[in-house]
């Protein structure tokens, strides 16, 4: 027989486990009331949109007041900064394009893949949250890639926090308010060929009314002289249309030449009728981080333009 030692200790665990209750709270809990996370709600959850934590929302609202510039041509591609703290840039950027192309539907991202999270060329078909509204991914697009054998790292999440995306996209939001996006995710050390291969592609699938953009910051982690250097180089090489020059460029000119390398293949395919040569870079501005107060011993520049 359990003495009264053991007693107060199987009561003690029953009260903290719920076995008992006072009379005016006591309830039947079945198996069936438990909620489960099922394959449905383990979809659903999975596919949340991606917070909208990339840009301050107070910058951003203050940042509808910055000016376009007009663009002498239409425009089949841009690059503009990932950087926000450079936002100014974003929003002339798409505010200037906005502009020149209102037709645009659907914009194909460029980013790098900061973290090394993807599989050389990687995909996501989440949304994104952003203080303008939700932007959704096109699907067609998306699925025409990933049939084409690009990494879908959707499931995952992988790209959750990559902000040479989720940077661009509020502003997108904001300008183009039924636009969607595709963002296509390109570790640096992806082959040329494979880059080549991407730019291929995306001549084939991409309509009159989507624009390639590439989401690069130029110069990165040099002194102030330095970066002055390397961005006169870096004008240099997209005035003269010198594609295969920006391609094998490092982070001391753009951290993203990979997408310099589809871009150039892209260009190459896009129309049958016109060599690279024949396409021009128009600058839209030319920045730094020296320009927001920075320091000067460790510099980020920014460069944004389009291509007509």
């Amino acid at each position: 027989m359990p003495d009264i030692k053991h007693l107060s200790l199987i009561a003690l665990v029953c009260l903290s486990a719920g076995c008992f209750e006072p009379q005016d709270q006591a309830r039947t809990v079945s198996v069936n009331s438990v909620p489960r996370l099922t394959a449905a709600i383990n979809q659903s959850l999975q596919a949340e949109p991606i917070g909208g934590g990339f840009v301050d929302p107070a910058r951003f609202l203050a940042s509808d007041f910055a000016d376009h510039k007009n663009i002498s041509s239409k425009s089949v591609a841009g690059v503009v900064n990932h950087h926000v703290l450079a936002m100014d840039l974003l929003a002339e950027f798409f505010k200037s394009i906005k502009q020149s192309r209102p037709d645009i539907k659907t914009f194909i991202i460029l980013s790098p893949d900061h973290l090394s999270r993807g599989h050389g060329i990687s995909l996501s078909n989440l949304a994104y949250s952003t203080p303008a509204r939700t932007i959704l991914t096109n699907d067609d697009y998306f699925q025409n890639l990933k049939n084409l054998g690009y990494y879908d790292g959707t499931s995952a999440r992988l790209f959750e926090d990559e902000h040479g995306v989720g940077a661009l996209v509020p502003f997108i939001a904001r300008e183009f308010p039924s636009a969607d996006v595709v963002p296509v995710f390109l570790r640096s050390d992806i082959s040329l060929k494979q880059a080549h291969q991407l730019g291929q592609n995306l001549a084939l699938l991409i309509s009159g009314d989507s624009m390639l953009i590439i989401s690069s910051d130029m110069s990165h982690s040099l002194d102030s002289n330095k970066a002055s250097v390397r961005d006169e180089q870096t004008l240099g090489w997209l005035e003269n249309m010198d594609l295969d020059r920006l391609k094998i460029a490092t982070d001391a000119n753009t951290d993203s030449g990979a997408s310099f390398a589809v871009l150039a293949a892209y260009l190459a395919d896009l129309d049958s009728e016109k060599q690279i040569s024949d396409y021009a870079f128009q600058l839209l501005s030319h920045k730094s981080s020296l320009d927001y107060n920075q320091d000067p011993g460790n510099v980020t520049t920014y460069i944004t333009g389009v291509w007509y």
